[in-house]
């Protein structure tokens, strides 16, 4: 090889290594917005989306390496029109390769939906109802999302209650759904350490409470990104401990 050839491609090679280094630590840092790794081999994994997927959609998570979509439950009068996942997208996902991820979301960043001491029992009535019409499989799992700051005591008893309520609904419907919870790391701490859920969702808030230190713990199974804009619409990327991570997604 001729030094002109050798030198090209060690620079080649060089510019590799510092982009991928540079994007490892953006990742890490979890500050950039879901548009800085919309390219293929990013290192994504996860992507959620309130609106229905589209064919060029998936396509474009599939260039990038994504290999769950992330969609959502929500009750009849829906926060965003077309959020819920419905029978017929599960199977479009489904048959484009990809695993399957939902979450249950309505009006979760008002406190006063998890002040409502009815809403844990009915959200997870109405999850587990959407679950079975969409063919979820047994045994995967349905987040419940709670999207906002909250950290006092009172604040954080509603919470837990409500999670409580939703926890005791799943069981009395034969538990034949795991719990997620996504939130804040002060969130997703207290309702694992009671037990309440099984994964945890780490929101990409880092100003919200125990983010960083749930971050270190380790105790999460997705961790989102910022939202930015990927193929024909806003997405948010998350990250996984690794490509084979188990956190409720099912095919």
């Amino acid at each position: 090889m001729g030094s002109g050839v050798f030198n090209r491609v060690f620079s080649s090679l060089a510019a590799a290594t510092l982009v991928a280094a540079l994007c490892s630590e953006a990742i890490a840092s979890g500050s950039h917005k879901s548009a800085d790794y919309c390219f293929a081999g990013s290192g994504m994994m996860a992507a959620d989306t309130s609106q229905p997927v589209t064919n060029a959609f998936l396509k474009k998570m599939r260039e990038v390496g994504v290999h769950t979509i992330i969609r959502y439950f929500d009750h009849k009068n829906e926060t965003l029109p077309g959020k819920t996942l419905t029978f017929d997208e599960r199977m479009q996902i489904a048959e484009a390769g990809f695993n399957i991820l939902v979450v249950f979301q309505h009006w979760g960043q008002r406190i006063s939906t998890f002040r409502d001491r009815t809403r844990g029992k009915s959200d997870a009535v109405r999850a587990l109802g959407l679950a079975h019409d969409v063919g979820q499989p047994v045994g995967s799992a349905i987040f419940f999302a709670v999207d906002g700051p909250w950290s006092n005591a009172k604040d954080m008893a509603d919470i837990t209650r409500y999670f409580t309520d939703v926890r005791r609904t799943v069981a009395r419907h034969g538990n034949l759904y795991r719990v997620g919870v996504y939130g804040s790391g002060k969130v997703c701490g207290a309702i694992l350490d009671r037990g309440l859920a099984d994964y945890c969702w780490l929101a990409n808030a880092r100003a919200w409470p125990g983010y960083n230190a749930h971050k270190a713990s380790g105790r999460w199974q997705i961790r989102q990104l910022m939202p930015g804009k990927c193929g024909d619409r806003e997405v948010d990327f998350n990250l996984l401990p690794s490509r084979s991570a188990y956190f409720g997604q099912f095919r």
